[in-house]
């Protein structure tokens, strides 16, 4: 026992040091909504020029790249060193807030995000140039008297540091809680246009805290230094993991939670160590040494996935996700392309050329993994590489064991899936910045867990898993000795990958993919699974990334591990956002970026700067400049924004491919739907101690209307979420004729036959009005069409019921516009549209008529009566216009509280006494009209 608290008492020291760190990450999202990457970075930094640049009198010599000079002179004192590490940190995070985040500020929530993935990958490679990769040992600078009490050493130094950070949680506690500046900051993170009609600024409101919270990261780093050591991958990537944990176990918000998170963390960590040998012993694992900070990170990571609450990003009303391409494949360019690509290869480099010219291409193959993964389906994984070192491993032990190598590469990405589906598990509780955290996280327990173990890499000996000399089908494609082999088969590999992408982004599962990026709620209403299109994603784009891991791990004799880590699955997020997250095109326009590859090659061999990650600083600057510049990336500047004169010339050179003109549609016949009743029974929704909706029942029968009316607040859109399946669980029963559906899911609901419409529209705003349409109408195509999709993709036209559907709302001309730029009525019909484009039994409207003028809504009127009289659609109408609801509907139910006070017909409604009573008071039938005039309204009778 005694043991075990010896270890828990180490572990305190770190895990102050992490809670510090974490408390910085908190306040800058408190302040701006940004979810800080680089805290880890910031660190680092403070910890390099406290103890090398300023503390260490041999890097005096190389202060500002001088050589030989003494700019500074002798080594600082401690506290001016620290000092001035603090100010370096604090300086550094408020400038990027000033000039990057503050341009970015209505950019996409993903751009920010990876803005700040930017700023670690060019802080570390600063680092790594200035300072060098290597280990510094850190000594301690605090007091280490010991004590003992009951057998449990304390050391000095970590007392001391649990001092100053529980002083600051305090501190920071305090200033949230008491002061106008922290609750400003506060409630600027929960409605900063509120915060700006107080007089604040949210603006400086989140440079403070940007700059407090990288003084209190560069505080942490240095805080932390001594027990770690100052390595730059591994110092970065663990602080900010563990700070970002810790940030996450108190949700964001709450300084002490964030403070217990860290202790958390930094006992967990202390108590693997000290277990080590007998976990080595008992799963037989060759080196624990990634383990130590792995396995308590994870078991936070399992708190926050049961939990399941999703990090919530700052929302500004210009958010938009990065732009799509269409997918369309331009043959003669591709031909062009890999033409001059392989001509190029085989006349003009030399080895090492054709080596940067694989490592490229190879790479090129991941970014078409966070293309699929990212930009079509909006998962963000910053695992893709470890992903792909799996595919590696599994292929080299197949052909270690014997398999026949070609047989051992398409074994080991089939079997790479399974293990992409285990990083796709978090993402069906979580989503945006959680999602990218743990898969940061188990990315990189991968890489210190599973690929710096011997016992299953290879022998220490053999340095990895030897495969001995590659040959395909026969042919030496051996790297070391062919290398412009191994470049051609890239090359193949790249162009297939691309087809196949391309497929994707065409077809029926594409839509879904799209449709689940852009809203899951909207997209699980038209019959598409959540989990379904999420796992999907994850499957395939872990059968891309495994592909590239085999082509860059299959380059020698011996495959190594160690290029497969955390910082290339950033970079290569990075080098996706600079092609065009959303184009196929990006993983053409990504390839020369790539560490190691064509851009490493000129920096080295031109302008001579072969010491240091030249290349991750330059690509990390490009990444800043387009993400301020497009942040949509290079090829939607290709694809949409070139002046007309040089589109012209690229679509002679074939660069670029002319759009097709959509064929007109053909009128067809307004069919019946299938006839369906639904009928729901005593329904009651409650949210906690709220009782919601209370034992509401009525029924919805085959070409009928029914008027769902009621004041705000009354319970009318729970109902409907309740009965299509987005409000779980709601006691009482649900009927589809004689099938119980309670138990279903939204999007097996859908399927069946019950859709719904949206009192905020949530139109898939990245695409146009004809796919949104046919989104809603092909949800319920084969299953196979998961797998044939990929490889064949075909034409689907619009089914009749979508064209009629078209035709009936008059969306014809308007078909290949996207939602925006469309006015707002339009913009509510084609949301209509899309709800029964698949022909549902019954449709639930959720206020159609919110923002429409009088003609407007009378010819929404209309339709909605023709789609009950002439297609038998059964329709339940939530809505405010009484007037609609009175002139439309067959039956109409009032609610109020959550409980049914009146059904029956317009009529009876209009003369109900209880109604009267509720909605008029004591007044007379005959003066709610001279009321309704008083207050400006129109709406008489039943609501005013």
């Amino acid at each position: 026992m005694n043991n075990f608290l010896q270890f828990a008492v180490i572990g305190l020291g770190a895990g102050a040091c992490y809670a510090l760190l974490a408390q910085g990450a908190v306040l800058i999202y408190r302040g701006s909504g940004v979810v800080n990457f680089a805290h880890g970075a910031f660190a680092m930094l403070a910890g390099y020029v406290t103890f090398v640049e300023l503390r260490d009198t041999a890097a005096v010599n190389r202060f500002l790249f001088i050589p030989g000079t003494h700019f500074l002179g002798d080594a600082w004192p401690t506290i001016p060193a620290i000092l001035a590490g603090v100010v370096v940190a604090g300086l550094v995070s408020f400038l990027f807030q000033r000039i990057v985040l503050y341009r970015l500020r209505h950019a996409a929530p993903i751009v920010r995000v990876i803005s700040t993935l930017a700023a670690l990958a060019v802080v570390q490679a600063f680092v790594v140039i200035r300072y060098g990769g290597t280990t510094h040992r850190i000594q301690n600078f605090l007091p280490e008297n010991r004590y003992s009490w009951g057998g449990v050493s304390f050391q000095e130094e970590r007392l001391i540091v649990i001092g100053i950070v529980v002083a600051l949680t305090a501190a920071l506690w305090a200033l949230a809680k008491y002061t106008r500046v922290g609750l400003a900051i506060t409630a600027s993170a929960q409605n900063e246009r509120a915060v700006a009609t107080l007089g604040w600024s949210p603006e400086r409101l989140s440079m403070l805290t940007w700059t407090v919270g990288g003084a209190l990261a560069g505080f942490g780093g240095i805080l932390v230094a001594p027990f770690t050591g100052l390595t730059p991958e591994i110092f970065t990537l663990v602080v900010t993991i563990s700070a970002l944990a810790a940030a996450l176990l108190g949700g964001f918000e709450s300084f002490p939670l964030t403070l217990l998170g860290g202790l958390v963390i930094g006992v967990g960590e202390a108590e693997m160590t000290n277990y080590q040998i007998k976990v080595q012993h008992v799963l037989h694992l060759g080196s624990l040494t990634g383990a130590t900070q792995a396995v308590p990170f994870l078991a936070i990571l399992l708190v926050l996935v049961v939990r399941g609450r999703a990090l919530p990003l700052r929302s500004h009303v210009s958010d938009v996700l990065p732009r799509l391409g269409n997918g369309v494949i331009n043959w003669p360019g591709i031909i062009l392309g890999s033409g001059l690509t392989l001509a190029v290869t085989l006349v003009w480099l030399d080895n090492n050329w054709a080596t940067a010219m694989y490592i490229s291409l190879a790479s090129a193959v991941f970014v078409a993994s966070i293309v699929v993964l990212t930009g079509f389906a909006g998962q963000v994984s910053l695992a893709q590489w470890a992903i792909g070192g799996i595919g590696a491993l599994i292929a080299g032990l197949l052909v270690k064991a014997g398999l026949e190598i070609e047989i051992a590469i398409v074994l080991g990405v089939l079997l790479t899936i399974p293990a992409g589906l285990l990083f796709a598990l978090p993402a069906l509780r979580t989503r945006g910045v959680n999602l990218a955290v743990i898969t940061l996280g188990l990315g990189f327990t991968v890489s210190q867990v599973v690929f710096a173990n011997p016992s299953w890499i290879g022998a220490p000996a053999d340095g990895g898993t030897r495969i001995g000399t590659v040959k395909l089908f026969g042919i030496d494609v051996n790297a070391v000795d062919h290398p412009h082999r191994w470049a051609i088969v890239c090359l193949i590999t790249l162009v297939l990958v691309g087809l196949l992408v391309a497929n994707l982004r065409r077809s029926r599962t594409g839509r879904r993919l799209i449709a689940v990026r852009t809203n899951e709620r909207a997209a699980a209403s038209l019959g598409v699974s959540v989990f379904g299109v999420k796992l999907y994603a994850f499957g395939v784009a872990s059968a891309i990334a495994a592909i590239g891991g085999i082509l860059l791990g299959f380059t020698a004799n011996t495959i190594t591990y160690g290029r497969y880590n955390a910082f290339q699955s950033i970079n290569s997020v990075g080098q996706a956002v600079i092609g065009g997250l959303g184009y196929v095109l990006a993983i053409v326009v990504s390839a020369p970026n790539a560490i190691g590859g064509l851009g490493t090659r000129v920096i080295q061999d031109w302008f001579h700067l072969d010491q240091g990650n030249w290349d991750q600083l330059v690509g990390g600057v490009i990444l800043f400049a387009i993400l301020l510049i497009h942040q949509h990336g290079i090829a939607d500047v290709v694809s949409a924004h070139l002046p007309a004169g040089q589109r012209r010339v690229l679509e002679r050179l074939h660069l670029v491919v002319r759009p097709e003109r959509r064929a007109p549609l053909q009128d067809v016949a307004r069919e019946p739907v299938a006839p369906a009743t639904l009928k729901v029974e005593g329904l009651t929704v409650r949210f906690g101690a709220v009782l919601a909706v209370h034992d509401v029942s009525f029924t919805v029968t085959p070409g009928e209307v029914v008027g769902l009316i009621g004041p705000n607040g009354a319970g009318k859109t729970t109902i409907i979420d309740a009965v299509t399946g987005f409000v779980r669980p709601a006691r009482g029963s649900l009927w589809l004729d004689d099938q119980r559906i309670d138990g279903w899911t939204a999007a097996r609901r859908s399927k069946r036959g019950l859709r719904r419409s949206f009192q905020s529209l949530e139109l898939f705003e990245d695409i146009t009005i004809e796919n949104n349409i046919h989104a809603g109408s092909d949800a319920t195509e084969s299953k196979l069409s998961w797998v044939t999709d990929l490889f064949w993709p075909g034409r689907h036209a619009l089914s009749p019921s979508a064209v009629a559907a078209i035709q009936e709302f008059e969306l014809e001309d308007c078909l290949s516009l996207l939602p925006g730029e469309l006015p707002y009525g339009r913009r509510r019909l084609a949301g209509i549209a899309r709800a029964v484009a698949s022909g549902p039994s019954i449709v639930m409207l959720d206020e159609p008529a919110a923002g429409l003028d009088e003609a407007e809504s009378g010819e929404l009127a209309r339709l909605i009566r023709r789609l009950a009289d002439q297609r038998k659609m059964g329709v339940l109408l939530v809505e405010h216009d009484v007037g609609l609801v009175m002139s439309t509907c067959d039956r109409i139910v009032v609610i109020e509280f959550g409980r049914v006070i009146a059904s029956g017909t317009p009529d009876e409604i209009r003369e109900d006494p209880v109604v009267r009573a509720a909605y008029l008071g004591t007044h007379e039938p005959e003066h709610a009209e001279e009321d309704a005039a008083a207050d400006g309204s129109e709406r008489v009778g039943v609501e005013r």
